[in-house]
């Protein structure tokens, strides 16, 4: 089989440090852009990203020589980097150290990227540690 189909879909969410809810709705927006902007620069398929003021949803399509925490890592780096730099906050910007990252099933792509989308409405009624105990509830059974 040619290995140029080869590739994993992949759940990415990252909160900012001490869970702090730092980002209205003009910030996300413009580091939403931001992010998409540096996805494609390095050759990162992304193809949903949303979330709420305290944390960021993404949903990338990787090829197997891609790894996702290095993935992860840089794209947290360069938009704090990007956001301090740029002094959109009042206060400096650090995102946590730990993060989440699920498999997605190909069949399954269009119920997470509904998912990523809607994050304003979900979290409207639901905390991250909420969000994050649901998935590991999820997973447990697979």
């Amino acid at each position: 089989m040619n290995g140029t189909r080869d590739f994993i879909y992949i759940h990415a969410l990252w909160a900012i440090k001490d869970d702090q809810s730092l980002l209205p709705l003009s910030i996300r927006k413009v580091l939403f852009t931001f992010i998409q902007k540096e996805a494609v620069a390095n050759g990162i398929q992304l193809l949903a990203i949303n979330g709420p003021a305290d944390h960021v949803h993404c949903l990338f399509k990787l090829m197997p020589f891609q790894h996702v925490s290095g993935i992860v890592k840089q794209l947290k780096e360069t938009t704090a980097e990007w956001l301090n730099n740029n002094k959109l906050l009042q206060h400096p910007f650090e995102w946590d150290e730990a993060f989440a990252v699920y498999s997605v099933s190909p069949t399954t792509i269009d119920k997470a990227t509904d998912y990523i989308v809607k994050q304003e409405q979900y979290h409207a009624t639901k905390t991250l540690a909420q969000e994050l105990e649901a998935f590991d509830k999820m997973n447990a059974h697979l």
